[in-house]
């Protein structure tokens, strides 16, 4: 997962109330089953505790998705991400450990390591719902899919206002990772018209960074006003 999180942001170069309920509950714990994580999985939506996600989506909308397979080691496998933006692509192999409903980094000798990434509840039959805790905090909704349905898609988006977080975006459905431009290759690179698609995008889409990165300072500013209203009547 660290890889993922990490190639998203090298192709790019909260708050709202939260429900307390026994339907929170419910979606907030762990997965009690396992799924088959070996085939191509398709990264459909993220959500996370900061403005980085609507950021991502409003300047690059990537494409993202996993091809797991499985490794000699038993519960050792690897994941092949596949990033995609603007016609530029990237690949990135990682090992990871799998084992009760949670993901970890592995060492040299393919022992688990670190914290893990934690598998949420998922109604959905062919989905995975992963929990992440890096840098920044991530709730992403990965499917054998390449979009799900809306009742699906409002889970999620239920998960990530369980959290507190963000309204989950979506991420790009382009996923011809074979007729792009590698960046793993930058001797065939080809940016002509980088700019103007970027801008483009920005175009329609600058309003979702600057209605969170509001949100924010609204946020810090009504906290930092009560705080000073308390301090103020204590004295």
């Amino acid at each position: 997962m660290k890889t993922l999180c990490f190639a998203v942001v090298l192709l790019s170069l909260t708050s709202v109330c939260q429900p307390a309920s026994l339907a929170c509950d419910s979606l907030l714990k762990k997965e009690d089953k396992s799924p088959d994580l070996s085939g191509r999985w398709y990264l459909v939506a993220m959500s996370s505790d900061m403005c980085v996600i609507p950021l991502i989506s409003a300047f690059i909308w990537p494409s993202v998705a996993v091809d797991v397979t499985s490794k000699d080691t038993p519960n050792v496998y690897e994941g092949k991400y596949s990033v995609k933006m603007y016609g530029l692509c990237t690949t990135e192999p990682e090992p990871f450990f799998y084992g009760n409903n949670s993901i970890f980094d592995v060492d040299s000798n393919n022992a688990p390591t670190g914290e893990p990434d934690v598998m949420l509840h998922s109604s959905c039959p062919d989905c995975y719902v992963i929990k992440g805790d890096d840098v920044v905090e991530t709730l992403m909704l990965f499917s054998r899919r390449q979009t799900v349905t809306a009742a699906e898609l409002k889970e999620f988006e239920t998960q990530a206002d369980c959290l507190g977080w963000y309204k989950p975006q979506l991420l790009s459905t382009d996923h011809d990772f074979e007729n792009c431009s590698s960046l793993d290759d930058d001797s065939d690179l080809d940016t002509s018209g980088l700019s103007q698609k970027f801008l483009k995008r920005l175009k329609n889409t600058y309003s979702v960074p600057l209605n969170c990165l509001a949100g924010r300072f609204f946020y810090y500013y009504h906290s930092a006003s009560e705080w000073a209203k308390q301090t103020w009547a204590s004295l």
